[in-house]
């Protein structure tokens, strides 16, 4: 009986100390994090936004800045995924990989590897913890003011068993060979699109946004904004007028084909719609 209470007592010592021992190490990982960040170089949320597609995609997770440029055409799912987070705080994304999961502790291992700052507010004081508190502040808010609506009076339940497109903002892409080639984001209101633009545009390798007004490829670039703006207040049925892009786009030094672009613009309003909405209004 002495032996098992001897046994019982090393048992409950081993596990105090080893409990110790967890709490020292987090401590220490905690407080050497804090200092290895110290000596990291300070980015701003505008230096962040400059990094916003394929070509330059950086984003924050928890403070830390990282330039994922290299490991976009890598990762196992759609680019647009991915190149949705580019140029932002990207914490939210990261902690729900799928809806209340987060990314595996292997992902977060190899997040190091892409490792180039830290995210620091206009005064040069660490962003996340404030970012973190206006989210949630933002998120408390939204709980206490909004009242729900009932099926009688819910539009948007209307229009989702409707099968009508939601008021909101969409973000939808197009590829071809591997290759994302267009990344489209629109909001629609009262069924009108409104704030077309691009995200991404390229072809083989050619970053459109990135031409000059000298380079061959240039006018390729303008025709693509001149579909933008022909869809600019118009009815979301007017997507399908890009399948004659002819009557949105002018040909611009001898470049044709624009039968194609339209398409492919096309194709990527339509994977936005599918997709549903990206932010509500």
């Amino acid at each position: 009986m002495n032996m098992h209470k001897i046994a019982y007592s090393f048992f409950i010592a081993f596990v105090a100390s080893l409990a110790t021992l967890v709490s020292v190490s987090a401590l220490s990982s905690s407080e050497r994090d804090a200092a290895d960040d110290e000596g990291l170089d300070p980015i701003t949320l505008d230096e962040l936004a400059e990094h916003d597609g394929a070509e330059s995609c950086w984003k924050a997770i928890h403070g830390r800045v990282y330039d994922i440029t290299d490991y976009v055409p890598n990762h196992p799912t759609d680019p647009g995924v991915i190149l949705e987070w580019c140029g932002r705080e990207a914490s939210e994304g990261w902690d729900n990989k799928r809806p209340g999961v987060p990314h595996s502790p292997r992902a977060e291992g190899m997040l190091d590897e892409y490792l180039i700052g830290r995210l620091v507010d206009e005064e040069g004081e660490p962003a996340a913890a404030e970012s973190s508190a206006a989210a949630d502040e933002a998120r408390d808010d939204a709980g206490t003011a909004e009242v729900p609506l009932s099926p009688a009076e819910d539009e948007r339940l209307h229009r989702a068993l409707l099968n009508q497109p939601l008021d909101g903002r969409y973000r939808g892409v197009f590829g071809d060979g591997g290759e994302m080639q267009v990344n489209v984001q629109f909001d629609l209101r009262d069924g009108r699109l409104s704030n077309v633009g691009y995200r991404h545009l390229a072809y083989r390798g050619v970053d459109y946004r990135q031409l000059d007004e000298d380079e061959d490829l240039y006018p390729v670039m303008v025709q693509h904004l001149q579909l933008a703006e022909g869809l600019e207040g118009q009815p979301l049925t007017a997507i399908f007028a890009l399948y004659e892009p002819e009557r949105m786009a002018e040909d611009l030094d001898g470049y044709s084909g624009a039968t194609l672009r339209g398409n492919k613009v096309h194709s990527a309003f339509r994977d936005a719609l599918n997709r549903g909405v990206y932010s509500w209004p």
